[in-house]
């Protein structure tokens, strides 16, 4: 076997498309000129249905491109085809040539790639390693980690994960935005209250996040009293009772944070007392937040002690759900360390520089003529882009600014080929924003490989969440629940789990459904569904792993590869897993380069179900024959395989039982 290869279905689908562009150019040159063989391969299709055999080929699709309506190419195409050891058969149905695998020649590919590779089976290198950054998470530090976090952390891992396991260099990073309106209602409130400790039962993020959303609400209530006032006094009773109606919703709000215990709603009567009796609240953490940026020393020590502990708090979030960070970076740094004030200065001398609105701007209107470069910097159409205001007048940046010394700052530090920022959908806008900043400033290789990876919320049944308003679900809290139903369930199917095997399972679940979905749609988490042992979720995928790594330790003896039956593979199921197995590294290759997680995990769903459907079928330990349990053993090992190292992809716990 020649050692270069590692993907036998591309290596199948390269010897197709090498026939029939050799077919081709015997033909017509000049065709096959137009016709490559990397233009040949993209050609080939898979059937929607099995009786239709593995490959099909399109012919008008053919004639089209290359330019050819010659029938001996068909004829040419069937004969030399046919006549590869891989494949079995070939013949034209309709307007397809359709082909099926040899399944002696094609297992014996499979089966010596899973020999030789073993645990690094499914991982193609790529030939020129990039250097790559992640940021992703990057939550503020005024709360604990939510749901919609959630997801973000989960296609961050992922996303690292399968960069790396491809052969690229990845560090991944944390912005830590300590800056702006947010991060100064959190230190306000946290001043005010004296700097109180968390109760013993809570969390130091999840007591602070209190805080930030009392004081945020608060400070809403006190500035929509005054305007109803003014309301009233002018004889504008409509509204007037607009404005009341929305004071009894946050009122609402903040009973639900009382509820939360007698010491909790205790610091919410004082901190009702403190925001009431001052004159103006947000003139006041307006002043806070503009004191913090310009370095203040009480302002800058009070603001670090309190979002050190939001971080300590997230932290421990992430620890729990197994994601890992390279780097910390803390956006009050880049102001601190003149990063900012550079961009500043280099914006202040481009072309691109006006006042907007009374504050200095970036205008793109001359770049965005030009479709080249929305094309480079991938601006979505139909997309209108104000210019982008650099800074307040009071003096204070705007955190699309920060982003911009951040960017430079991620590109340099790593040496980056690239940077990837996973961020919310909701942000398309700014993002689109920071790279038409980072190319009219100069910065036009950083700008076009800097990547917005967009994701869309997360909801749950009968939950509208709102952070500011002290409305999510917590990280922590759902693992929390799906760790204690695991135990529940598992105790119904008369199997005891550890505390520590519940929690991966819980956590593995978790980042599953917020995988199993594209980015680009809303999930709704349904709790049922993640803990689903019998279809499509973390434990049926865990499941399945133990269940094809207890059959292999059960047969406790290596595998004798020499003596494999390969003309068994061709019955029912076992072609199946065959040539699903087969395909493993080119779902790999394909999700490393579009980072679609729901296309791996839609992949391993057929591999599991394949797998279970077939061992309730047929035995693979009580097989009399033994090439042909060999043959089994052979399949049940790439399951194992399959299933451990798309795990490890997707941040799930590889469970050796469940």
């Amino acid at each position: 076997m020649n050692t270069q290869i590692r993907d036998p279905f591309t290596y199948l689908k390269n010897i197709v498309a090498d026939t029939v562009h050799s077919c081709i150019r015997e033909l017509d040159v000049n065709a096959a000129k137009i016709c490559s063989k990397d233009l040949v391969r993209t050609f080939i299709e898979i059937p929607p249905r099995e009786e239709f055999g593995d490959l099909a080929l399109p012919i008008p699709r053919i004639y089209k491109i290359c330019k050819l309506s010659d029938g001996r190419l068909i004829d040419c195409i069937i004969r030399r085809l046919s006549s590869l050891d891989l494949i079995k058969s070939c013949e034209k149905v309709s307007a397809y040539i359709n082909m099926r695998v040899n399944e002696i020649a094609y297992g014996k590919l499979v089966s010596s790639l899973l020999r030789l590779l073993r645990d690094d089976y499914g991982f193609v290198r790529v030939s020129k390693p990039l250097r790559i950054v992640v940021e992703f998470v990057s939550a503020n530090p005024i709360h604990p980690l939510h749901i919609g976090s959630g997801r973000n952390a989960a296609l961050g891992n992922f996303i690292a994960n399968i960069l790396e396991a491809v052969g690229h260099i990845v560090e991944r990073r944390y912005y830590i935005d300590d800056l702006g309106l947010q991060v100064a209602h959190l230190a306000y409130g946290y001043k005010l209250l004296g700097k109180p400790k968390p109760p013993k039962n809570m969390k130091v993020d999840h007591f602070l996040g209190i805080i930030y959303a009392a004081t945020s609400i608060l400070v809403e209530i006190k500035d929509l009293k005054e305007k109803a006032e003014r309301a009233k006094a002018e004889g504008n009773y409509e509204e007037y009772s607009k404005i009341m109606a929305e004071i009894s919703r946050l009122i609402a709000d903040l009973q639900s944070l009382r509820d939360k215990g007698d010491y909790v709603s205790k610091l919410i009567d004082k901190l009702i007392d403190e925001v009431m009796k001052r004159d103006n609240p947000k003139a006041e953490i307006n002043e806070l937040m503009r004191k913090y940026e310009l370095g203040d020393e009480d302002t800058s020590n009070l603001v670090k002690e309190v979002t050190s502990l939001v971080m300590e708090g997230i932290k421990e979030t992430l620890k729990l759900i197994e994601v890992k960070m390279d780097v910390w970076d803390w956006e009050s740094d880049l102001i601190r360390k003149g990063l900012v004030k550079k961009v500043l200065d280099q914006a202040s001398r481009s072309p691109y520089f006006t006042i907007h609105k009374g504050a200095p701007a970036l205008d793109f209107k001359e770049l965005l003529k030009s479709n080249e470069i929305k094309d480079k910097l991938r601006i979505p159409r139909g997309l209108e882009i104000p210019p982008l205001i650099l800074a307040r007048s009071d003096g204070t940046t705007l955190y699309t600014t920060r982003d911009i010394a951040y960017t430079i700052k991620k590109f340099r530090e790593f040496n980056a080929d690239k940077v990837i920022n996973v961020i919310a959908i909701e942000q398309t806008l700014a993002q689109a924003q920071l790279r038409l900043a980072l190319y009219a400033l100069g910065f036009k290789r950083e700008a076009e490989n800097l990547i917005h990876y967009a994701y869309e919320m997360v909801n749950l049944p009968g939950i509208s969440m709102s952070s500011r308003r002290g409305r999510y679900v917590t990280i922590d809290d759902l693992i929390h629940n799906l760790k204690l139903r695991v135990l529940n369930l598992m105790k119904k199917r008369g199997s005891n789990v550890s505390e520590e095997v519940a929690l991966k399972i819980a956590r593995s679940a978790f980042k599953y459904m917020m995988l199993s979905t594209s980015p680009n749609k809303t999930i709704t988490f349904d709790v049922e569904k993640a803990l689903d042992i019998n279809r499509n979720s973390a434990p049926y995928i865990q499941y399945t792993y133990a269940r094809a790594r207890s059959i292999l330790n059960k047969y406790g003896k290596p595998i004798d590869w020499d003596n494999i039956d390969y003309s068994s593979l061709s019955i029912g199921l076992r072609r199946k897993l065959l040539m699903l197995i087969g395909k493993f590294p080119s779902v790999i290759t394909y999700v490393a380069n579009e980072l679609h997680p729901e296309d791996l995990i839609t992949y391993l769903n057929e591999v599991a179900d394949t797998f279970n459907s077939w061992y309730d079928s047929e035995s693979v330990l009580g097989e009399k024959n033994p090439k042909v349990r060999n043959a089994k053993l052979m399949l049940t090992y790439g399951v194992m395989i399959i299933l451990k190292n798309s795990m490890k992809i997707l941040g799930l716990d590889v469970l050796p039982r469940i």
